[in-house]
């Protein structure tokens, strides 16, 4: 799929988000959480997003999707962040393509990713972006996809309080659905879906300093008429041209699961760059650019939860120097080359085993 209709989609996806999804509905979402939608209007609005077809891209045509490939999907995941979309809706859109190819049941409503951590007894996983607004979570553990229902009550979210969760479950939950899959693939895939998610919101935070240097006038002239802020403004601008490009590679390494190096600097590349975008973005917008009525602190979250949830940066960085080392390399810059030389898989998913 060319550029530009990875474009195409990136546009289509943000437009239909926009009408849909807008940043008041947004907060109201986020603020309200699963289970606490008396009306129903929260609940529609998924139905609403779930019926334009995005979160079935990967899924086979013949169960269904449109058959896509992680290259082609890329601009959905920006948008998404770009949108400040408070739905799992990446790992919605990766779990039922992976149920649907194993020939397993797809359960209604969001669906969460999460990683599975050890303890006593029972299921434990870590903090999951999105998990309190998901009806159903799926735990990757051992080289396994586990599919359960969500608990009736989960450990709130440290940066989104109602959207985000660590589920807890008193007692092991039934299983309903399995898939054998490799902690490796999985890691890849949380990597790169995170990268281009955080590509997509910088997009939007730069848009929004740049509306405002534009808009907001000091000593009888513009903001962004001062060198100094014309500087801050362009380093903004650099990073999120580095992330967008990093997420954009890793993603054309892979029909569906990437290769794990490009995903892991991706991911390096996006969380490096969250800091300094954040804490410029919200000294260009002064005092007011802490309040909770202004959008920015929607997206300044959301990067902040990224970075804190997901691969950090020094295991990233471990993957990447471990390959290096243990490979065939002669050079630093033959590992680039190599790294970079992965050709782009053909579109599609192959069935993945199922578990015993």
């Amino acid at each position: 799929m060319s550029q530009s209709i990875q474009q195409d989609l990136y546009d289509e996806f943000s437009r239909a988000l926009a009408g849909l999804c807008p940043l008041e509905r947004v907060r109201e979402i986020e603020a309200a959480g699963a289970g606490r939608d008396a009306d129903g209007g929260l609940a529609r609005t998924w139905q609403e997003i779930d019926a334009l077809g995005y979160t079935d891209a990967l899924t086979p045509m013949d169960q269904g999707g449109a058959g896509l490939s992680l290259a082609d999907v890329e601009g959905l995941l920006r948008a998404a962040g770009a949108s400040a979309l408070p739905y799992p809706f990446a790992d919605t859109m990766l779990a039922r393509a992976l149920l649907r190819a194993a020939g397993q049941a797809v359960p209604e409503g969001p669906i969460a990713l999460a990683r599975a951590q050890s303890g006593p007894d029972g299921l434990r996983v870590t903090p999951t972006p999105g998990a309190g607004l998901a009806r159903s979570v799926l735990v990757h553990r051992d080289d396994c996809l586990l599919l359960v229902a969500a608990p009736a009550a989960s450990d709130p979210g440290i940066f989104r309080r109602r959207a985000s969760a660590t589920p807890v479950w008193t007692a092991s939950p039934p299983i309903v659905g399995r898939v054998a899959l490799p902690d490796e693939a999985v890691l890849a895939w949380r990597n790169v879906a995170d990268a281009a998610g955080i590509a997509g919101a910088m997009q939007a935070v730069l848009d929004r300093c740049i509306s405002f240097v534009g808009e907001r006038q000091q000593f009888g002239r513009a903001l962004g008429r001062f060198q100094a802020i014309q500087q801050e403004i362009s380093v903004v601008a650099e990073q999120v041209a580095s992330t967008v490009m990093a997420a954009r590679l890793a993603c054309a390494s892979g029909a569906v699961f990437p290769d794990a190096s490009l995903a892991a600097s991706a991911r390096l590349r996006a969380c490096e760059a969250i800091p300094v975008v954040c804490a410029i973005a919200h000294a260009i917008h002064g005092a007011i650019g802490i309040t909770e009525e202004l959008a920015l602190g929607l997206y300044t979250t959301r990067l902040h939860e990224w970075r804190a949830t997901g691969m950090s940066e020094d295991d990233c960085a471990g993957l990447i120097g471990h390959r290096l080392l243990t490979g065939d390399s002669q050079t630093m810059l033959d590992f680039v080359r190599g790294i970079m030389a992965v050709a782009p898989a053909d579109a599609g998913l192959a069935t993945p085993s199922l578990s015993a």
